[in-house]
């Protein structure tokens, strides 16, 4: 196995490490009833675009039994969660149990100086017993990572590091035929077999990301490794591409002077708009969304244009909280008792804050305190979905902005992976324009086309199917017929 950075785990081992996995095991023994059949349903209820309906419906039938596997093959024990589907409103949503996690997990030394830590512990101890994982510090990534890294070197598999992969080998077909993939071009040598793709998006190659994206200007989270390493190479072999100006939204702060590998590190904006006291307004300081609605939508509204002025004026945009919220909530790494940062705007008054963030903002505030004052904000409905009551504060999404003096971070669209890449089959073999395979290539998680649409499902929607195909194109590809 090659990888490009000096460390294993990419994005996956600075993440929460929630895995989508329906009708999964831990939902079974906890008496919650789930079939595929029903997950597929929801799917299809959600997703849009760029759908392929027949990848979405081998993953939630497989999902069970590649889970399973996982945990025989590595040690590593999933955990049931209470999340609920991102749109659990919907009839074949749920309000709970088709997201797993790993259980804490201490990994050996020598395999855990190979993952890469996330970025929230600095050079803290990594405590395997924490729970404050998604929100203030993920670690259960970095143990399901660590926990495939360490099956790997358990089966003796070699894991070079600092080894980018430049190119593919392709024999040229007899007779014209399109040439087969034979290995790749690494470190100045080739080495010969066949290929699994798995290098993640592209985010964080800025001419594919103006290329393919929606919106100038997206703020790249995950690693940055994830550039295009595997798109490019798919490219080059003939590969179909698809869904390639959808991403995994997230609205995203940047603290000034963090940086992941030399890049600017972008912190996913994920509880913090959903608390009482907040809101999200434009740059002309007006609400534009439901706050508290899940990373992918909300992200997704970012991307609004404004014909008249020919802007994206929530590109970027502001969260917006008084003193109560400061005392009471972290924002980013500031916690409450924590001294106001330069980059978080203070004013005494709302208005005094509309001179920075933008003249409607004492209008929205006005509005929006009425709003939370009688628990029903008509305009987006804020705290009437199941979603917002569960992210929110012991189910309270809904408080005014009051208590001087008010706050205001800066909010930019982030994209924590893309889902565009090479179109693949079932066994996540590559495919060429028509549907035909080339043959020897396979393309797994985000760098390969995501088949969900437009769709953010629930937690850990990313990481389910990458985990399932993964294990569906290593079968593939370790086989004589793959």
């Amino acid at each position: 196995m090659l990888e490009r950075d000096a460390l294993l785990g990419g994005t996956t081992a600075i993440s929460g490490g929630v895995v989508w996995a329906p009708a999964n095991r831990c939902q079974l023994e906890a008496g919650i009833r789930d079939t595929p059949e029903a997950a597929l349903h929801y799917l299809q209820e959600l997703a849009t675009g760029d759908v392929d309906v027949g990848l979405m419906a081998t993953f939630v039938a497989d999902a069970p039994r590649v889970m399973d596997a996982l945990e025989a093959w590595a040690p590593l024990e999933w955990a049931l969660l209470t999340w609920p589907d991102y749109h659990s409103e919907m009839p074949s949503g749920m309000d709970g149990g088709r997201s797993i996690w790993p259980k804490p997990l201490t990994l050996p030394p020598a395999v855990a100086s190979r993952v890469r830590r996330p970025v929230e512990l600095g050079d803290a101890p990594l405590d395997p017993a924490s729970d404050g994982v998604v929100f203030r510090g993920p670690v259960r990534g970095h143990a399901l990572a660590g926990a495939l890294v360490a099956a790997l070197v358990d089966a003796g598999v070699e894991l070079r590091t600092s080894v980018r992969a430049t190119g593919l080998l392709i024999d040229d077909g007899e007779d014209g035929e399109d040439g087969e993939v034979v290995g790749v071009e690494a470190a100045g040598g080739a080495l010969r077999g066949r290929v699994v793709l798995a290098t993640g998006g592209f985010q964080h190659d800025a001419r594919l990301a103006a290329t393919f994206l929606p919106v100038p200007g997206i703020a790249p989270l995950g690693t940055p490794g994830c550039a295009g390493d595997g798109l490019r190479m798919a490219m080059a072999a003939g590969a179909e591409l698809a869904n390639m100006a959808e991403g995994w939204w997230m609205p995203a702060l940047h603290v000034p002077g963090e940086v992941l590998d030399g890049a600017a590190y972008y912190r996913p904006l994920h509880s913090e708009r959903a608390q009482p006291g907040s809101v999200m307004v434009d740059r002309a300081g007006r609400r534009f969304v439901d706050e508290a609605q899940n990373y992918g939508d909300v992200g997704r509204s970012l991307f609004r244009f404004d014909a008249a002025t020919h802007t994206f004026p929530a590109a970027p945009c502001w969260l917006v909280f008084d003193a109560g919220y400061r005392a009471t909530y972290p924002v980013g790494p500031v916690g409450p008792a924590d001294p106001d940062p330069p980059w978080l705007v203070c004013a005494g008054s709302i208005e005094d804050l509309a001179t920075t963030v933008g003249p409607g903002l004492p209008a929205t505030i006005a509005t929006f305190n009425k709003a939370a004052v009688a628990g029903e904000d008509a305009e987006f409905g804020r705290g009437s979905l199941p979603y917002d009551r569960w992210i929110g504060d012991a189910g309270r999404t809904l408080g005014p902005v009051e208590q001087p003096p008010f706050y205001a971070a800066a909010v930019v669209p982030g994209c924590l992976g893309t889902k565009g890449g090479p179109r693949t089959d079932d066994r996540g073999r590559v495919l060429r324009p028509g549907g035909a395979v080339i043959g020897g290539l396979y393309a797994v998680g985000n760098a390969a086309a995501s088949p969900f649409g437009t769709a953010t499902a629930a937690g850990g929607a990313t990481l389910g199917p990458a985990l399932v195909f993964g294990v569906r194109a290593g079968e593939a590809a370790g086989s004589h017929d793959g």
